[in-house]
């Protein structure tokens, strides 16, 4: 089958996929100045109950496969009104490039 397509095509379909190769290689390589201001965020307010993506307090509510960081938005939005004991996050959902260093940490470190 493959045969049976012209040279011209089989270039094009080659230079795609080389083409899509790069384009994914670019966006899965992680900013590791955004991954390192995320980490301190999450180190000074997370980990005391959230060590390694896990929940000390609900133990069946880890960070890691966590719905929450399904979005921004849902996060944000979570982080500004959380279930008790948790405390609200007003001081990083407030700064934009704090939240959303904290949300691309969260989401390189569970591996989305």
């Amino acid at each position: 089958m493959f045969k049976s397509i012209p040279l011209s095509i089989k270039l094009f379909i080659l230079l795609f996929v080389i083409n899509a190769i790069f384009v994914v290689a670019s966006y899965s390589k992680p900013n590791l100045e955004t991954f390192n201001r995320g980490e301190k965020i999450f180190k000074a307010n997370c980990s005391g109950c959230h060590l390694n993506g896990q929940n000390l307090i609900k133990a069946d509510k880890p960070i890691i496969g966590s719905l929450k960081l399904k979005s921004k938005g849902v996060l944000k939005k979570f982080l500004e009104s959380p279930p008790q004991p948790m405390p609200k996050y007003d001081n990083i959902t407030s700064m934009d490039a704090q939240f959303d260093s904290l949300y691309e940490y969260l989401i390189m470190l569970m591996g989305k």
